[in-house]
């Protein structure tokens, strides 16, 4: 079921709203120039996956870069939320080996231009401190058995406290991987060169997040500031504080 435009507009707007009210700020990056992108091209992402808020970090993060929504989910899960393929949200059976497999091919129809199609290769949330490895051999498969040119996107996603009274979302878009027909990688080596690549661009967000250097993300949503921060604004507002206004900590 290809997304519906009023589905994903209500979508999007839940997703701002709950990541306003639970975050600090939601930001992104990436390691290229995503503007450049050739949309004619299908676009395979692939990331950790460590977090309930995943799915729709992925959701936010697939409309800035312009790109119509697609992601697999465990089928079971989905058929309690049924709603969900209004916005382009694809079923998987796990648990099934051929049915898992068909379910897969199915997905692969939903690589076409101007799409980006969301899997996390490890299979299951893992926790966040754990490097991303033994991803399944799905992403590999989908990209082998398209028949056209793929740019293949590893994503890496982190939530973390960092001065303020509220976590806050990042995400890494790394460098992508073109994978054509004919190529000299079967899946099993594929595979090991996906899970590589995500586990670099983990590995890239880590460290700008230990040094906490911000000043290369976009704001994708701002949420509540710190409760001093809100004293303070509203000190400035009164004419109690002098000088400009900072709304970071530290």
């Amino acid at each position: 079921m290809p997304p519906r435009p009023p589905a994903v507009w209500a979508f999007a707007r839940y997703c701002r709203a709950q990541f306003g009210r639970y975050f600090t700020t939601i930001r992104w990056a990436t390691q290229t120039d995503t503007d450049r992108w050739d949309r004619g091209m299908a676009t395979l992402f692939v990331a950790n996956h460590t977090n309930w808020w995943d799915g729709l970090f992925a959701f936010l993060l697939g409309g800035e870069l312009r790109l119509t929504f697609h992601i697999l989910m465990d089928a079971t899960q989905l058929e309690r939320y049924r709603a969900f393929r209004w916005i382009g949200v694809l079923p998987i059976r796990r648990s099934a080996g051929r049915a898992g497999y068909e379910d897969l091919l199915a997905a692969g129809a939903c690589l076409r231009p101007g799409a980006g199609l969301w899997v996390f290769p490890q299979g299951a949330r893992r926790p966040q401190g754990e490097r991303p490895a033994r991803f399944e051999r799905g992403a590999a498969e989908l990209a082998l058995a398209h028949g056209a040119p793929v740019r293949v996107c590893p994503v890496a996603f982190r939530y973390v406290f960092l001065g303020e009274q509220l976590p806050e979302a990042f995400a890494l878009v790394g460098r992508p991987r073109l994978v054509e027909p004919g190529g000299q990688l079967d899946r099993r080596a594929l595979t090991v060169e996906i899970e590589r690549d995500t586990a670099l661009t983990v590995d890239a967000l880590d460290a700008l997040l230990r040094a906490e250097t911000l000043g290369s993300f976009r704001i994708l949503v701002r949420g509540r500031l710190s409760v001093n921060k809100r004293m303070d604004r509203f000190r400035h507002a009164v004419g109690l504080l002098r000088g400009p206004f900072e709304a970071r900590n530290g």
